[in-house]
């Protein structure tokens, strides 16, 4: 992966094999796409009953966490309508393990499907608490790496950007893991959090570094390659 540093900047630290973050990690460099294809884990500690994570994998760096976010609790609305006004049978009720099927958008502006893996019992959870809250009113989070436990350090980062702009001089162990708040952390575990402002300026100041870069769309034509178009 030694692409993920030179191509995106972003410094990849891997775990021993017989760890579990190793072994649910399936990120790789996509060559023919010129991007990381990654794992990403989203954490939501205010949930403090039940789950409050999960693991994603197939994730393109130009797609948007904000848009992962947005369209999982937006999932299953207009079926229900549908349902409500009598244009449609009752749709299967969804199992505990099934995917959630949603739409995400890529860097060329065209939305592609996706296949979620958050567990129902918490997708429930999330759009109790956080359906009427804007992607923008939370605080979105990565832990700094090589900083003492007892100085929690975390950077923010802006959802509505592509995630590789968002990890550009970041470190990560084996794969992101994304925090969210409504409120942020004054303290964890009892030590003080310090959060960082973003390292990486928006993505209008980027444009030179993606012109030549494929769009998602253009990934869909490759099926040896995992990816949101699924």
């Amino acid at each position: 992966m030694a692409r993920a540093k030179s191509e995106r900047q972003v410094i990849i630290r891997y775990m021993s094999p017989g760890i579990q973050r190793h072994k649910a990690n399936k990120t790789l460099w996509a060559s023919s796409r010129s991007r990381l294809v990654w794992t990403v884990e989203v954490v939501v500690p205010e949930i403090e009953a039940g789950l409050n994570k999960w693991i994603e994998t197939g994730f393109h760096d130009v797609c948007r966490v904000g848009d992962l976010w947005t369209k999982l609790l937006q999932s299953g609305r207009c079926a229900r309508q549908a349902n409500d006004l009598g244009d449609e049978a009752p749709p299967r009720k969804r199992a505990r393990n099934d995917p959630v099927r949603i739409q995400l958008a890529s860097d060329d502006g065209v939305e592609h499907p996706f296949s979620s893996a958050i567990p129902l019992e918490l997708l429930q959870t999330l759009k109790s608490d956080f359906g009427q809250t804007p992607i923008e009113d939370l605080v979105w989070l990565i832990r700094v790496q090589d900083t003492p436990a007892n100085k929690p350090t975390f950077s923010k980062i802006n959802p509505s950007e592509p995630l590789y702009t968002q990890l550009r001089y970041q470190t990560v162990l084996e794969f992101p893991t994304v925090y969210v708040y409504k409120q942020a952390p004054a303290e964890i575990g009892g030590h003080t959090v310090t959060i960082e402002e973003p390292r990486v300026s928006s993505i209008e100041t980027e444009v030179s570094n993606t012109q030549d870069v494929p769009t998602l769309g253009e990934a869909c034509e490759s099926e040896s390659l995992k990816s949101p178009c699924e």
